[in-house]
């Protein structure tokens, strides 16, 4: 037989602990987990950012464009990223069904993801609503041979849909 002494008995008795589930803090961790949830979950299509440069056309179209190389046509310049490829009057006036420039940096491009292994083959073409349909038709031509199949056209949302 186990003997207890008398002191631990008197503090047994005089401190005695209740060991349950305190609720309220597990309530309070799961409203957290909730809002966390709802706030990061729900962003499933992530919007791009559309700069200030570029007047997108307005669509009815749903789908969500995934991360891509991106290239914004302006009524002045021809960009990737933030570097300036070409000039939109030089591109006009050339002869030439594709872009040169255009194709080396995409080129570029697509060798760095490549080495990464993300490269999918995908560019988004973000395109002042007043550029001209020959000017689109290039980017897009060399945006195809540069090694980039998939070509999307961003549009901004038709609000009410």
């Amino acid at each position: 037989m186990i003997y207890i002494s008398s002191r631990v008995k008197r503090h047994k008795y005089k401190f005695a602990m209740n060991t349950g589930l305190n609720l309220v803090s597990l309530m309070d961790i799961f409203t957290t987990l909730v809002f966390f949830l709802l706030i990061h979950v729900s962003g499933e299509g992530e919007s791009i950012q559309i700069p200030d440069i570029v007047k997108l056309p307005i669509s009815t179209s749903t789908d969500r464009p995934e991360p891509a190389t991106t290239i914004y046509v302006t009524t002045d310049n021809i960009l990737v990223g933030d570097k300036k490829i070409a000039d939109v009057r030089e591109v006009l006036n050339s002869g030439e069904i594709s872009i040169g420039r255009l194709e080396k940096e995409l080129s570029y491009q697509a060798t760095k993801f490549k080495e990464g292994a993300k490269f999918k083959g995908k560019v988004i073409i973000m395109g002042d609503k007043v550029i001209p349909f020959t000017l689109l038709k290039k980017v897009m031509y060399t945006c195809s041979k540069a090694g980039y199949p998939v070509i999307s056209l961003a549009v901004i949302q038709r609000e009410g849909l």
